[in-house]
């Protein structure tokens, strides 16, 4: 059992937690994730760990609420436990050598760019963040990019917070203003890392995307995360999370992802139902 150590509300749909995992945080990396289980009946469920604590020995997840598990998982409180926190899982993401870099981050997916910005800043690097967001009430983790960032940036779709438009107009202006980056690393939705790809393709600057499909034992031996980057089939659980972003085939990610998302929307609704049902009573 991992006891939760600290609970916080990043915004209306996103939960951060602290989770006691010694083990864990002592070899956890930047890109690694961890897969859990709320409860003994539970279903397995990746998640980015997106921060460590060697010394307190605890680790550092970011969820969005978006399915039945998400909402079990938000429904637990400091001091109670996750039954089953597994990793680190994945390979790490290769940051040494980077001079200048900029992380792009859409959405929930900040909580994946941040270790990565924060590994790159320790390291020398000087970091370029973007970060983008549907609106004003969404945005997560501002302080922590401005920390390690030389430079952040960040977006809101309706314009009411920084900059209006989308996380690729602020890269196209970074770029054009002579920024001349070893590597751009995209993490966030989908179809946002696509058109990162396809934006840093004309400049020719090398792209590294995390991908994050649908997992389930995390070793590669179920091939539910399974990839096409270059022709060749790869897993994300083992082989990623990272990848080259101009070799990624966004449109199979896509359409594989959508798979189960009416299943998904009916489980949810079913828990949700159940804790409603419960608290009534």
């Amino acid at each position: 059992m991992y006891k939760i150590v600290r609970k916080k509300s990043l915004n209306p749909t996103v939960t951060l937690m602290d989770v006691e995992a010694p083990l864990i945080a002592k070899k956890a990396q930047p890109g690694q994730f961890i897969i859990l289980r709320v409860d003994e009946n539970g279903e397995r469920i990746p998640l980015t760990i997106a921060d460590y604590d060697v010394e307190k020995g605890t680790v550092t997840i970011i969820f969005q609420i978006v399915g039945a598990t998400t909402e079990k998982l938000n429904h637990l409180q400091e001091g109670d436990s996750i039954h089953d926190f597994v990793g680190p899982l994945g390979t790490p993401s290769h940051l040494e050598g980077l001079k200048k870099v900029a992380v792009v981050g859409g959405g929930v997916g900040c909580a994946i760019a941040y270790p990565v910005a924060k590994k790159l800043h320790k390291l020398g690097a000087e970091v370029h963040s973007v970060a983008g967001f549907r609106n004003k009430d969404l945005v997560i983790l501002e302080d922590e990019f401005k920390a390690v960032s030389d430079r952040y940036v960040i977006v809101t779709d309706d314009g009411s917070y920084g900059k209006k438009g989308l996380v690729t107009d602020a890269l196209k202006e970074l770029i054009e203003n002579g920024n001349e980056y070893d590597e751009v690393i995209a993490i966030g939705p989908v179809i946002m890392m696509k058109f990162v790809c396809k934006l840093t393709k004309e400049y020719n600057i090398k792209t590294v995307v995390s991908m994050n499909p649908i997992m389930i034992d995390g070793t590669g031996m179920c091939g539910g995360c399974r990839l096409t980057v270059g022709g060749k089939t790869k897993f994300a659980c083992v082989d990623g999370p990272d990848f080259d972003g101009h070799e990624v085939d966004f449109d199979e990610a896509m359409n594989r992802g959508s798979m189960y998302r009416d299943f998904e929307r009916h489980a949810y609704e079913e828990t949700c139902n159940l804790f409603k049902k419960e608290t009534s009573e």
